[in-house]
């Protein structure tokens, strides 16, 4: 993986932790598998998983299941998106 690339799933991953997302990553044999968790206002979990056989796949996954996620949710959620 090139440097370029670990910086890109870096950021990606502080984003996702800036707006309230819990990430979990680990490695399972040749593959890299991870949990990104963010409760809502009203209590309620919203989860995204993944695998991929490269570390910046997979956090690429995280980040953008956890886009589309947000898609339609709760406003105040939505817009602590948009500040970050």
């Amino acid at each position: 993986m090139s440097t370029t690339a670990d910086g890109n799933g870096i950021i990606l991953l502080d984003w996702l932790r800036l707006v309230g997302w819990t990430v979990e990553i680990d490695r399972e044999g040749d593959a890299w598998v991870g949990v990104a968790r963010h409760v809502e206002a009203e209590g309620a979990e919203v989860r995204v998983g993944g695998c991929a056989t490269a570390l910046t796949r997979l956090v690429w996954d995280l980040f953008i299941g956890a886009v589309e996620r947000l898609e339609g949710r709760d406003e105040a959620l939505r817009a602590t998106l948009r500040a970050a």
